[in-house]
């Protein structure tokens, strides 16, 4: 069997903790706050221009090739004009044939030389830090090695290949191997060296490896110092020093410790010494612990505020940079978020030291997603799932994902949850690794939502310590967990409140249950940001590549947007992350007018349709279009309503149908249907027109036909010349508010504009900018509106058909007009594009009336 069809890694050093040697009399510097490894000078950077060659085939490569074009290193082959960009969630991007993979397996054949002082008694290692989805590397055109796991380091001591002068570095990549059957995230599907490759010279004995653990006795610290090398090392810590012998413990006590949490993130700073060489490590003082249903740090219990966080930057993909992790990080503290799930895969190393120095839990995960496998026969069924977690030849390469994951970052404070992976079941594939992540570290406990869709003999395993679920809908916590005698261990949510879009209706209610239940640690928000591909035009996203086999827009579907702006989504997270859960109506008098008001109106009304057609105040026409009954609109997480709303019942497709028209010199009666071709009507509505000088009275009153099981709003909709576009309400704002997602709103009198009103953020365009509960609109020189009873409305540049239709945002096409949407009603945002249904409270009422009164 080939090696790219093994889980074996060839030549690779012993997985081992992150750290970076110095020099004893190297300067030690810091940026981003974190140490700056390019200060030591026994580091060596190879990251920079390398040569690269595609290859269909792995046997086309020769080691001695002519390698004559260029990349970047680190980078994404597919965003250098390589191969395809293709974005797929939970499907395996070639046929389904375990063990094997396709014969057309695209690989690249990178190059580069770098130049060596070699010395005798010093070793030299390269470490490559991600390379999906495998790697042969040669030195000096001779074979060193194989390795594999996209998101872990991979190390070579290369000593005995490396010459005094110039040296070559052959790398040949995979795009698939054995390894991408358990690397079928929900994520682009990018290749190559994405991280970075430095080399690291050391004494020819030196510190291979150690385990950091620290625990609390009263007001004291007690730092523990496991060393697994073959020397004796020396440590100092807060003007303390112990020697460790080789293979031996030692201990340091602090004396009332300052401990390490997110809020108070403090932290010592240990150097370890042996042969001439310093290692600078961080270290945080604190406890984790599950104390019968409660997950504690530092004996106190804890609510981890979280998010799910990709590796991903809209121009470089996969590969991100320091200052990207950065950004990410303090934007995080900004917006009260204390906790990430790395998705699906260990980040980079030095996100961790962020996490430690800024203060930021990590549920730490193993890079590990076999959910192709639910769909390998054409169905999305979970019992194929089972199928693989029992398959007992999948156990090496989950074992080794497992020890990699621990190995690399159990000494980094922030790291206080360890999880097995992602959307894989459960079974004797995962006995070696999760029994290895036990037997090496039992101060973190084992988190692994997978047990949901396992047989159930496994779900109370000893292996994981807590229950997690993903999207339930909260009868389902109340009766599965809460009330459930059974379940003694503490709660998390690893995935809540689906992002996509014009989302996160539900964070409120979720963070109301977990408050008051000490059971429930808290959760994570999936996700951070939106992965979109930055073009001129704006952002791609899956099928824009013309790639066959694409998941469309499900990927973007974060709090923020790809380059990070903030969404209306993220700042309810903010403030619910705050401890605020609700948002109330307050007594708000609507402002004394400053207009000039028209004396008279005059409108023409199609009595076919009862549309007004003409409003005329003072003789000037007030309308662009139509006044019309409005009752679609789209966002992400109406997608798996559209075969109820479109394919079946036709409400875009409905008109209005008048029955009896009653007619005087200052009123209209109607009375009619809104229905579809083929169906009937939908809606039943009333509706009276009233004239009286220069004020427009109507009154509507709908009733949802029985078979429609839910209806996205029912409102009007017009358009009035842009030149009045800037307007002002008295509501929920100043952003955009629902029935269901308003707590980062007050309610208050705001003044606006069209154009800053929609949100144009959104990669494909959707309802937006709708103000809920109103008492008054006024659009600037033309009318205001009050009503009996609180509406919504939105005054935007595009129409609600617009935004339905429209499949990117930068394909929105301008109108000489403003669009205005005043709702009896407007249906929850929710978050079902991959969460649970909208509680029945926030649809809106089958009946309703409410009497609007226009003031021109």
């Amino acid at each position: 069997m080939k090696e790219y069809e093994r889980f074996d890694r060839i030549g690779t050093t012993p997985h081992r903790s992150y750290y970076i040697p110095f020099a004893q009399e190297d300067v030690v510097r810091t940026k981003h706050s974190i140490l700056d490894r390019t200060s030591s000078s026994r580091f060596t950077s190879l990251d920079g221009v390398w040569q690269i060659k595609q290859l269909d085939h792995v046997e086309d490569f020769n080691v001695n090739e002519k390698v004559d074009e260029s990349i970047p290193v680190p980078s994404c082959v597919q965003m250098h004009g390589f191969d395809q960009i293709q974005y797929l969630n939970t499907r395996y991007p070639f046929p389904v044939m375990l063990p094997h993979l396709p014969y057309e397996n695209p690989c690249w054949h990178y190059r580069r030389t770098f130049n060596l002082k070699k010395q005798s008694g010093e070793r030299y290692y390269i470490n490559f830090e991600g390379v999906d989805s495998a790697f042969y590397i040669y030195i000096n055109g001779e074979f060193k090695g194989y390795s594999q796991i996209s998101h872990s380091t991979s190390e070579f001591d290369i000593t005995d290949l490396a010459v005094n002068g110039e040296n070559t570095i052959d790398v040949l990549v995979l795009k698939w191997c054995i390894s991408t059957y358990l690397e079928c995230q929900d994520k682009f599907r990018f290749s190559g060296i994405f991280r970075n490759v430095y080399m690291l010279t050391r004494p020819e004995e030196h510190i291979t490896d150690y385990k950091i653990e620290t625990r609390i006795s009263d007001k004291d610290g007690i730092f523990k110092f496991i060393n697994e090398s073959p020397v004796d090392v020396t440590i100092t810590l807060d003007d303390k020093t112990t020697v460790a012998p080789a293979g031996k413990e030692a201990e340091i006590v602090i004396d009332d410790v300052k401990l390490w949490t997110a809020d108070e993130p403090n932290l010592y700073t240990a150097q370890l010494y042996a042969n001439n060489e310093k290692i600078i490590e961080s270290v945080g003082f604190r406890e984790v612990s599950i104390d019968g249903k409660v997950f504690k740090i530092n004996g106190e219990p804890v609510k981890l505020k979280g998010v799910n966080r990709h590796d991903f930057h809209c121009e470089t993909a996969a590969t991100v940079s320091l200052e990207d992790l950065a950004k990410d990080i303090h934007l995080m503290k900004e917006l009260n978020v204390n906790a990430v799930r790395t998705s699906h895969y260990p980040n980079s190393p030095e996100f961790y030291m962020l996490c430690d120095t800024f203060g930021i839990y990590v549920m730490d995960e193993a890079d590990l997603e076999m959910h192709g496998a639910c769909s390998r026969d054409g169905r999305y069924e979970i019992d194929l799932w089972k199928e693989y977690a029992e398959n007992e030849f999948f156990t090496p390469g989950i074992t080794d994902r497992h020890a990699a994951l621990v190995e690399r970052d159990k000494n980094r404070p922030s790291v206080i949850i360890w999880s097995l992976g992602n959307e894989s079941s459960f079974g004797k594939a995962f006995f070696g690794g999760a029994n290895y992540i036990k037997r090496r570290d039992n101060t973190r406990p084992v988190h692994y939502e997978g047990l949901q869709n396992a047989d159930s003999k496994y779900y109370y395993t000893e292996l994981v310590d807590m229950v997690s679920m993903m999207y339930p809908s909260f009868e389902k916590i109340r009766e599965d967990v809460l009330e459930n005698e059974k379940e003694t261990r503490p709660f998390v949510l690893c995935e809540y409140t689906h992002a996509m879009g014009n989302s996160c209706g539900d964070i409120a209610e979720y963070w109301d249950m977990i408050y008051n239940n000490e059971q429930m640690m808290g959760g994570f928000i999936w996700e951070w940001a939106d992965h979109g591909i930055k073009t001129d035009q704006g952002f791609l996203y899956g099928g824009d590549f013309k790639e066959p086999e694409h998941d469309g827009n499900f990927c973007a579907d974060g709090l923020l947007t790809p380059d990070r702006k903030l969404k209306s989504n993220a700042l309810e997270m903010k403030a619910v992350y705050s401890g605020k859960t609700h948002s109330e109506v307050c007594k708000i008098d609507a402002p004394a007018s400053t207009y000039k008001f028209s004396s008279t109106i005059n409108i023409e009304v199609n009595e076919h349709t009862g549309e007004i057609t003409s409003i005329k105040a003072d003789g000037n026409e007030v309308l662009r279009t139509p006044i019309h009954f409005n009752i679609i609109r789209y966002t992400d997480n109406d997608r798996d309503l559209v075969a109820h709303w479109i394919d079946r019942c036709h409400l875009e497709a409905c008109k209005s149908h008048i029955f009896s028209c009653e007619k005087t010199e200052n009123t209209y009666k109607f009375t009619g249907v809104l229905a579809a071709n083929c169906l009937m009507p939908a809606v039943e509505f009333e509706l009276k027109y009233e004239v009286l000088a220069n004020t427009l009275i109507a009154t509507i009153s709908y009733k949802i036909a029985d078979y429609i099981e839910s209806l996205p709003r029912f409102g009007i909709e017009f358009g009035v010349d842009k030149s009045h576009g800037n307007f002002s309400y008295v509501g929920f704002g100043p952003t955009e508010s629902y029935v269901d997602k308003h707590v980062a709103c007050e309610y208050g009198y705001y003044v606006s504009s069209a154009e800053e009103n929609y949100d144009r953020e959104y990669i494909r365009p959707q309802e937006s900018g709708s103000h809920y509960a109103c008492k008054y609109l006024a659009v600037k020189d033309l009318f205001k509106v009050t009503a009996d009873l609180p509406f919504s409305c939105s005054v935007n540049p595009f129409t609600t058909e617009q935004l339905r239709t429209t499949l990117h945002s930068f394909e929105l096409e301008e109108n000489d007009f403003v669009n205005v949407c005043i709702d009896l009603a407007m249906r929850g945002v929710g978050s079902k594009s991959c969460g649970p249904d909208l509680p029945p409270e926030y649809e809106i009422p089958k009946t309703y009336s409410n009497t609007f009164k226009f003031v021109f």
